[in-house]
């Protein structure tokens, strides 16, 4: 319904740059497409920027709250302007706003769609228990949380929908990378994010064997995660193995590491999502095989021997020998990095993630 008016709530970590300049970055091939761009509605997306025009005394109060709680009285107060609410993850405003949607009878007037990801962690899961009534659907791609919130919270499987994660294939296209100029033939492998990272097992199954990794950490500023205590701060404490460097890249120069790189390790901490997923089908995307640990949550994207390989968590000995088996059998990694590239324009893709979230929110609309 392209009349629609849709309210967008996005997580407060976004800003800066706003998701309008994030969409801009994108048109200049600079980093991967925002979806939410593409759905076909009439979009608001409230950021500290109140483009919603609270008056001068709400902003005053606006600015002695913390911001999601502000977003989540402000989504509140102009609800009957838009056909829908739709939250992208922004737990901390999308939570308190279903609550009181659900404790003041108006949900039935504006409905609210939320996407999730991790939803059995902590507090989260607590608030979710009491809010979700005031939910009209919840867009849970991972199975694991899906299941959580059907057994563990009563949430009705008939409010949950569970479409596969999204890669931009278009940006994520090996056509569209650089080799290596210093050494274009040189055999390398990498690895890349931040949560739930086991870099330390990654770092120790490496250690010895003369492979030439390149770990693209990220840091969010006043974050701590494991692998930064484990690594030291930025990893700049730490002796790294010989080849072994670290350190973040952008979107662009991402790509061309995946390029580079034999195959993709994605080392991960146990836990019952799928920590890792924008890794995998982003090396997926530029036809590179993973391998991952075998964690409850990592288990709607690789195939086991078709697009990558499974290992035990916290198991230095066994990465590095399936490290090692890839690296000498540049065929196998090759033929699996073939059937990842079909794998993510297939299942994937952007045009059917928003066909998916389009029939979601049409839905609510009617």
């Amino acid at each position: 319904m392209t009349d629609s008016r849709i309210l967008v709530l996005v997580s407060a970590g976004w800003f800066p740059p706003f998701l309008e300049e994030v969409a801009e970055q994108a048109k200049a091939g600079e980093r991967p497409k925002v979806w939410l761009y593409d759905l076909p509605y009439d979009l608001t997306v409230l950021d500290q920027r109140f483009v919603t025009g609270p008056s001068k005394i709400r902003r005053m109060v606006y600015g002695k709250l913390p911001l999601p709680l502000a977003f989540a009285a402000e989504a509140f107060r102009v609800r009957k302007k838009y056909d829908a609410i739709f939250a992208w993850g922004a737990e901390a405003a999308s939570l308190p706003l279903a609550l009181a949607l659900r404790f003041t009878g108006r949900r039935k007037r504006t409905p609210l769609v939320v996407l999730y990801s991790w939803i059995s962690s902590g507090a989260k899961a607590k608030l979710l228990r009491h809010a979700w009534p005031g939910i009209r659907t919840l867009v849970l791609p991972p199975t694991a949380q899906a299941e959580f919130a059907v057994k563990q919270l009563g949430v009705p499987a008939d409010r949950i929908v569970s479409p596969k994660w999204v890669v931009d294939t278009e940006f994520f296209d090996p056509a569209l990378a650089k080799p290596d100029p210093d050494d274009p033939d040189a055999v390398m492998i990498c690895s890349a994010g931040r949560e739930m990272r086991d870099f330390a097992t990654l770092i120790a199954a490496l250690d010895g064997t003369g492979v030439r990794c390149h770990i693209a950490g990220s840091l969010v500023a006043g974050m701590d995660d494991r692998w930064r205590a484990e690594l030291g701060d930025r990893g700049e404490r730490v002796g790294l193995p010989d080849g072994v460097t670290f350190g973040p890249l952008t979107p662009v120069e991402m790509r061309d590491l995946y390029a580079r790189s034999r195959f993709v390790v994605l080392p991960l901490h146990p836990s019952d999502t799928d920590n890792g997923i924008s890794c995998m089908i982003e090396a997926f995307s530029m036809g590179r095989a993973v391998v991952c640990t075998r964690v409850d949550g990592q288990r709607d994207a690789l195939e086991e021997g078709v697009n990558g390989a499974f290992v035990p968590a916290h198991d230095a000995a066994a990465l590095r020998a399936e490290i090692l088996e890839l690296i000498a059998d540049p065929q196998r990694s090759e033929a699996m990095g073939h059937q990842a590239r079909q794998l993510a324009e297939t299942e994937f893709g952007m045009a059917r993630w928003v066909a998916a979230l389009t029939e979601v929110l049409d839905a609510v609309v009617r």
